[in-house]
Formats: C-alpha cells, sequence, structure tokens
C-alpha cells in the first residue's frame, strides 16, 4: 500500500482541474460493454448498450430521473455486471452536488473548499445510505467476477471506478477528505493493474493522462513524493493522451473534453477551453452548467459584454428560470468580481439571495462574497452586515472562520 498523502492526488486533481467533479459522469461511462454470458443474446446486447447511451446523454442534459430509470433498467437486464450499480451511484452523485449548487468550476477553486474544519458537513442520511449500497453492490459483483478470474480487466476497472466513486463523493458531498483518502489509495492502484494487465485498454487512459497532468503540476515536494511511489509526471503526456481519447475515444469523448477545458483553462490557454466548451453546450443544450462555464469565460477572456449578454440569455431560459437563477446570478457575480467590477458583483450576489428558491449554501457564500466586494468598494458597514449575516447561518466550507477573519480586519486589508 502506497503512503496515505497518495490518495490526496484526485482531491489535488480537483484544485488543479476544477472540472473533475462534473468528468463524474464519464468515471463510469468508460469500458461499458454490453452483458456477455451464455444466455445473451443479440437483442440483450443491442438493449444494455442502447440504456447506456441514452441514460449517458440524459446526464449530461441534467435529466437525472430519466438517466435513473435507464440506468436501473440495465442492472434488471444485467445484474451480474457491475456498471449499471457504478452508473447509478454516479447519477446520484451528480444530483446530489448539482442540488447543492457544486458542480461549478468556481467552489473547486477556491481555497474555501478545502479548508477543513472541525466536522463534516450535513449530508443526507437517505441519499448516503443508497449511495453506499450502490458501491458495495457494484464492488462485490465485480469482486465475484475477479474470483472467477483474476485478469478480468472490466470488472476490476469498476471496482476501481466503484472506489473512486466512493472517495468522490466523501470529499465533495461530505468534504471528509481524511475518509476519502484510502478509497482513493486503492482505486489509483487498481487502476494502474488495469493498465498493467491491458495497456490498450483506452478509456483508461484518461485517467492516467489526468493524473500525469496533475502530479507535474503539483508543488516539487510533492513531485519527489509521487516518483519515489513510481509515478512520474509529465504535462505534455497527460495533455495529449487526454487529446487522444477526445479525438479517438469511442465511449469516453465528451468526458475528456471536459477535463480538457479545465486543464487549457489552468494553462492559460482560454480560446481552446472557450471552443470545447462551445462544442459541448451544442451537443447537450439541456446542459445549462456549460453555458455558465461558457458565459463565465468570456469574462476571463476580457470579452465582457459576450459574457453578460451570454448570462442574461441564460436568466431567460425557462429551464433556467425555474432551477437555477440562483446559480447563474452567483457566477456572473463571480465573473464580475473577478474582473474588479465590484458594484455589479454586489448586485448580482444580491440577486441570488432574493431569489425565493436559492440554495441556502449558495445565499451564505452570496453573502460572504458580497461584504468582500462591498471591502473593496469601502462600503465598510455594508460589508460587516454581510459578515455578520453569515455567522448567523449555516457555516458552508469555512463561511464563518472567514467571516469572523473579515469582521476582525477588512477583507483585502494587507498583513502587517
Amino acid at each position: 500500500m502506497k503512503p496515505s498523502w497518495f490518495g490526496l492526488i484526485p482531491i489535488a486533481a480537483m484544485a488543479v482541474c476544477p472540472f473533475a467533479p462534473i468528468l463524474a459522469s464519464g468515471l463510469s461511462r468508460q469500458h461499458v460493454t454490453p452483458p456477455v454470458s451464455a444466455g445473451a443474446t443479440a437483442a440483450r446486447t443491442q438493449e444494455f448498450e442502447r440504456l447506456r447511451t441514452e441514460g449517458n446523454e440524459a446526464v449530461y442534459n441534467l435529466e437525472y430521473q430519466s438517466a435513473r430509470r435507464k440506468f436501473e433498467r440495465m442492472t434488471a437486464l444485467a445484474p451480474e455486471h457491475p456498471a449499471g450499480y457504478v452508473l447509478l451511484a454516479n447519477n446520484l452523485w451528480l444530483e446530489t452536488l448539482n442540488a447543492r449548487r457544486r458542480l461549478s468550476v468556481s467552489l473547486y477553486s477556491a481555497e474555501s473548499f478545502y479548508a477543513q474544519t472541525k466536522s463534516n458537513e450535513k449530508a443526507d442520511p437517505k441519499r448516503t445510505r443508497e449511495f453506499d449500497n450502490l458501491i458495495n453492490k457494484a464492488i462485490s459483483v465485480s469482486a465475484a467476477a475477479l474470483q472467477k478470474n483474476p485478469k478480468d480487466t472490466e470488472a476490476l476497472y469498476y471496482q476501481g471506478a466503484a472506489l473512486g466513486l466512493r472517495a468522490g463523493f466523501a470529499a465533495t458531498v461530505l468534504r471528509s477528505f481524511s475518509r476519502a483518502i484510502g478509497d482513493a489509495n486503492d482505486s489509483i492502484l487498481i487502476q494502474r493493474r488495469v493498465i498493467k494487465l491491458d495497456p490498450d485498454y483506452t478509456d483508461a487512459y484518461m485517467s492516467i493522462g489526468l493524473y500525469k497532468y496533475v502530479i507535474d503540476r503539483l508543488p516539487l515536494a510533492w513531485r519527489l513524493l509521487a516518483r519515489f511511489a513510481g509515478l512520474k509526471g509529465s504535462k505534455k503526456e497527460g495533455i495529449e493522451q487526454l487529446e487522444q481519447v477526445a479525438t479517438r475515444g469511442r465511449l469516453a469523448p465528451d468526458d475528456a473534453r471536459v477535463l480538457l477545458i479545465g486543464i487549457y483553462s489552468r494553462e492559460g490557454e482560454f480560446d481552446r477551453a472557450l471552443e470545447s466548451l462551445g462544442l459541448l453546450a451544442r451537443k447537450y443544450p439541456r446542459n445549462y452548467l456549460l453555458s455558465v462555464e461558457r458565459a463565465a469565460m468570456l469574462y476571463r477572456l476580457g470579452k465582457r459584454v459576450e459574457g453578460a449578454n451570454a448570462f442574461e440569455d441564460l436568466l431567460k431560459d425557462e429551464v433556467v428560470t425555474r432551477n437555477a437563477v440562483d446559480l447563474v446570478n452567483y457566477q456572473w457575480a463571480e465573473a464580475l468580481l473577478a474582473a474588479g467590477d465590484h458594484a455589479g458583483a454586489v448586485k448580482r450576489y444580491g440577486e441570488v439571495v432574493r431569489w425565493p428558491a436559492s440554495s441556502p449554501d449558495l445565499i451564505t457564500l452570496a453573502h460572504l462574497r458580497a461584504g468582500q466586494a462591498q471591502d473593496a468598494l469601502g462600503d465598510r458597514a455594508g460589508a460587516t452586515a454581510e459578515y455578520e449575516t453569515v455567522l448567523k447561518r449555516e457555516n458552508v466550507f469555512d463561511s464563518h472562520d472567514r467571516a469572523g477573519q473579515y469582521l476582525k480586519k477588512a477583507f483585502g486589508t494587507p498583513k502587517a
């Protein structure tokens, strides 16, 4: 077993490539092959593949209930195959993240998300139990297949994917990073075994490419530890492998594109990121998250008028007006704040607070960020009121610590 720090690499991946959580829709769709057994028929195989394809399209379009029905039919069709259980767990994870407004780049780019707090965040116990049951089922089904054939690369892959999903759920929903480390360790080791057994297991190279990139972007001390553990980072090779999956992959090209969007952004190649975002947004027109990220990317490119128009168009979209006005306004505020438009940011954060159906978590963060923007404007009284409001609400990430800090010393005040 590798040392415990090794498991932090998947968590570091979210910081280096903040789109990684959105990729979750692809973590479990790689290597979904039709059930092969003595009783398998061509019709059964075709149905299994159709359900997989339609279910994943629903996931990408944020239609989680439709996706769930497809994946449940997969498990009924092939209960001995781990794919359906992993897909169901993945779908539940993404639905949970989306409901809590945690499928956005800015949250995973901020230090607040990774701050260690005294207690884990509250999570829906029913959803958590359901997720754990699906993961355990996927692992047991994979284990049964591996008992029959220890070199069954597909069963091995799904065992690793299930553990990786559980690590992701712990990190992003429960924010229990210590709990995530063990599963992340085991998941990585298993995926390396898959590659060792079959170097042509193409989709697995998407994960390998990501880790090569991430390791190369880690601080020097971490890179040395990774090398000691047998992992050598290469930003160039990592990107090339991801681009190969994006252009040649059969099952995971869109997943690779999602990762590359985050990596291109990290590398300052915003035009390439914007191109990939546009491609995916056209392919999955009902996924407003892609359009939100595209609008924010326009701001990062300095195209503020185009970005503003894109956000305004989103707020006119019927699906957004029913489901995500808070998210769009929050991301617009974040883009404005980063661009130095503090007054505009305060206005948009205020819209988050005012929308009746806003996520409680996002309201808390909006108050905190509005306080920071008002401090930047020199409105200390307004900022203080926002920070005091944060302290009266449920703690989100390290919002209480930060609000208390800014009450003592205005945000942006140079350290003594």
